[in-house]
């Protein structure tokens, strides 16, 4: 992800020009929201690779990716994928959020501006029957007259957000009656309207602690270029009345349903959390009680770090963990709590006093590994700790009987070949720099020993990727990650690789590598 100072440069250049509305053509609106049946497809894969949300309620485990949404009931065996739904004017998926049979998402798309690539906000699209019909909510966007709220006694200002760009709903949390977003430009937010409406929260400033609408505020001016407090990433709702929401410059903590907040910093605390940015808050019941856990990223302070925290009091006091460890996302078994990080999947069952960590996740029956240590998302059904990657979705058994990370099953998107004597590679080209290659083949149904070999032009041999390894079941995925075998980045061109199957004729590909 972008650092702060980066995206605060970019939303200057959105936010700023407020004094004459927008043209219809420079901003992406939904229709009017509507109704239809549109129940998903039924797929044998994931529509996507990139799985950075992921939730569970009942049987079913939800994904967000880069292509859609999609769900299973059956372990990973099959997906229904609503990628083809109408109601996904876009397929990114940026928030998920359950609830009974409610679902909410949040979408959008990069848009390029200026030479950069910008996130922006295409609205949302939510089913309140478990996926069976779908309706389309509109991004909020501000009319230029629409600058003030009352507040007890006061008049608060808000700098009026006209443009999606920059307007990503990052995080979404509902309740029985109401939808609350955290936005990157337009804050905090919630429809009780299914998101025909959406309403303004006032949070406190960077000089403030708390506030209140018995309190005399005098001219308050809600301007996220200016206030890091003012950019949500993330809101979790305990109960109807009691609200989290992470910014990137704090914690804020309502008891009365978001209409006053307090607000916890690594600087306003003497046992405090580690990081301002907080991109993820979610809540551990344990008993009667629930721990609040929010991952911590520096915004911009000095002694500020990366890792995660956690408070058992309401926010009185933190416990610290994990510092230096890049985390995303949560998810709890009882009382383990599982955490995706950018170093691997991370678990406790002591309330954040030890870990233990995946490391390499590899599919020892299959052969498919995760490309990457890094997990973006997971989720927990019964004794199955599920983590999202954007590589595959990868999970394992976690009980007395089976120890958290001692087998793994890797499920991954790829277009089956049915047979031995085809192949292909993707993505192709590649850039080895940035990412790695994969060949897809067909071990047959019995399976077989598995030789890769990619060549050069001049047909020289330049990198052995497996040699005469067992591969059991059909369709697999071997990496290659564009070294030869010595170690050393090849050089552009094309080059072709070789698979062989238990001594068959061999089936042939072409690779392009371009940095």
């Amino acid at each position: 992800m972008t650092t702060l100072t980066g995206y605060r440069l970019r939303i200057l250049l959105f936010m700023s020009i407020t004094a004459t509305p927008f043209a219809a053509s420079q901003t992406y609106r939904l229709d009017s929201p509507g109704l239809d049946a549109s129940s998903g497809t039924l797929t044998p894969t994931l529509p996507s690779n990139s799985v950075s949300h992921l939730d569970i309620r009942n049987t079913a485990v939800w994904i967000g990716t880069g292509k859609g949404l999609a769900r299973t009931t059956s372990g990973g065996r099959t997906w229904e994928s609503f990628t083809g739904v109408p109601q996904f004017a876009r397929p990114g998926i940026f928030s998920l959020a359950l609830h009974g049979d409610t679902v909410w998402t949040s979408t959008g798309y990069s848009k390029e501006v200026d030479n950069s690539s910008v996130q922006t906000g295409s609205g949302y699209t939510y089913s309140l029957d478990n996926g069976l019909t779908w309706n389309i909510a509109s991004q909020p966007l501000d009319s230029q007259a629409d600058t003030v709220l009352t507040y007890g006694s006061n008049t608060i200002h808000f700098l009026p957000i006209v443009v999606p760009e920059q307007n990503v709903t990052f995080d979404m949390s509902v309740t029985d009656s109401a939808v609350w977003i955290a936005s990157w430009s337009s804050g905090l937010r919630k429809s009780t309207d299914l998101g025909q409406t959406w309403h303004r929260t006032v949070l406190p400033n960077g000089s403030k602690n708390s506030i209140a609408p018995t309190d005399s505020l005098g001219y308050y001016l809600i301007d996220p270029r200016q206030d890091n407090n003012f950019l949500m990433f993330s809101v979790y709702a305990e109960t109807p009345t009691t609200l989290w929401a992470g910014s990137a410059g704090g914690v804020n903590k309502s008891t009365d349903g978001g209409v006053s907040w307090v607000k916890f910093t690594t600087e306003n605390q003497v046992s405090h959390i580690l990081g301002n940015w907080v991109i993820a808050i979610a809540g551990q019941r344990l008993g009667t009680e629930t721990r609040i856990w929010t991952t911590n990223w520096p915004a911009e302070g000095q002694n500020e770090q990366y890792g995660i925290s956690s408070t058992i009091d309401g926010g009185r006091i933190w416990q610290n963990a994990l510092p230096g460890v890049k985390a995303y996302a949560f998810a709890f078994k009882d009382s383990i709590v599982y955490v995706a990080t950018e170093s691997g999947l991370y678990r406790s069952a002591d309330g954040g006093k030890s870990w233990m960590n995946s490391g390499s996740i590899n599919d020892q029956t299959s052969g498919n590994t995760l490309a990457s240590d890094v997990i973006y998302s997971v989720g927990v059904l019964g004794d199955t700790v599920y983590a999202g990657s954007a590589d595959g979705l990868a999970k394992t058994i976690d009980n007395l009987t089976h120890p958290f990370g001692q087998s793994w099953e890797v499920l991954r998107a790829f277009r089956a070949v049915g047979n031995t004597s085809t192949t292909y590679a993707y993505p192709n080209p590649f850039s080895p720099r940035s990412e790695v290659c994969r060949v897809h083949y067909n071990a047959g149904a019995g399976g077989g020993m598995v030789s890769i070999e990619v060549f050069d032009f001049g047909m020289n041999r330049v990198r052995t990727i497996i040699k005469d390894v067992q591969r059991n079941g059909e369709e697999h995925d071997e990496i290659w990650d564009g070294r030869n075998d010595s170690g050393d980045l090849i050089p552009n061109g094309v080059y072709f690789y070789r698979v062989i199957i238990s001594g068959g004729d061999p089936a042939w590909g072409k690779i392009m590598v371009i940095q």
